[in-house]
């Protein structure tokens, strides 16, 4: 095979059957069909039999690293980043199903517009309804209208850009996934963006262990290349299943973890202090 353009990395953690249809997903992409790609399936020590599943999967360009240790999803995907060939990456999460090309749709979209740095699909639940992905970084302001749910009435995200906007079916009816537009981030679990870029930054922060790991990567790209762009497009679709390695209420502790290092790292020290006061309270 020669040299990939593209490589697609995938995380497994007990999740066999739904790895299996993500991966066989990828491979109906037919605009992906002259593009040469690559992709790394790094299991995360899973006690079922998805590296046996995996390793008999008849994929000539699919390489699977199998950890002895859950490493988590920042330092997993680090692990795939350094082996990995293609002039793009996408970060792509196992439970996912790539609708129609959305992968080389996305790959075609963003090799056409140098100016931007990254982009994610327009993410669907099972039953085709849209799901929210990316918003905007957090800041004081939108993480108390955050933490408070005052982002939950109506006109307060217009008024104050959101770390998560809402679907089309929450109550506001807002509109904010229904068009292609430029974000301060996007979610992990279709994240297509530039080896060179990710090279430069040094991927994911593996303090992170999951949950805001995208974010902050998002954050750190911004910073270092103010002028490049994040974009969330409609046109390429996937769906998205959500939770299936972790329960609700781990992910609502992580996604707190992860906002607490946020500020950490990226705020004010009083600011941090706040967050963490409020979030760990």
């Amino acid at each position: 095979m020669s040299k990939p353009v593209l490589s697609i990395i995938v995380l497994s953690y007990n999740t066999a059957p739904i790895t299996l249809n993500c991966l066989k997903s990828i491979l109906l992409d037919k605009g992906l069909k002259n593009t040469p790609y690559e992709i790394i399936v790094v299991d995360n020590a899973s006690t079922d039999d998805s590296v046996s599943q995996i390793s008999h999967l008849r994929i000539p360009n699919l390489t699977l690293i199998k950890n002895k240790t859950n490493f988590g999803f920042a330092k997993a995907n680090n692990q795939a980043l350094k082996i990995a060939q293609g002039n793009y990456v996408l970060f792509l999460n196992s439970d996912t199903i790539i609708l129609h090309s959305a992968i080389s749709q996305s790959l075609d979209w963003l090799c056409s517009n140098p100016q931007a740095v990254t982009c994610t699909a327009q993410l669907l639940n099972s039953n085709k309804s849209i799901q929210p992905t990316g918003g905007f970084f957090p800041n004081l302001l939108n993480f108390l209208a955050w933490f408070t749910r005052l982002d939950d009435l109506p006109l307060i995200n217009i008024l104050i850009p959101p770390i998560h906007p809402h679907s089309p079916q929450f109550y506001t009816h807002d509109q904010f996934y229904l068009s292609d537009r430029q974000l301060d981030w996007v979610t992990g679990a279709f994240l297509l963006t530039r080896k060179s870029i990710l090279d430069q930054v040094g991927g994911f922060d593996q303090d992170y262990f999951m949950y805001g790991e995208e974010l902050e990567l998002c954050y750190r790209i911004k910073k270092k290349y103010p002028d490049y762009q994040t974009w969330y497009l409609i046109g390429p679709q996937i769906i998205h299943l959500g939770g299936a390695s972790s329960n609700k209420k781990n992910a609502i502790s992580r996604e707190r973890d992860g906002m607490v290092s946020f500020f950490h790292k990226h705020r004010p020290h009083w600011q941090y202090l706040l967050v963490k006061t409020l979030l760990r309270r």
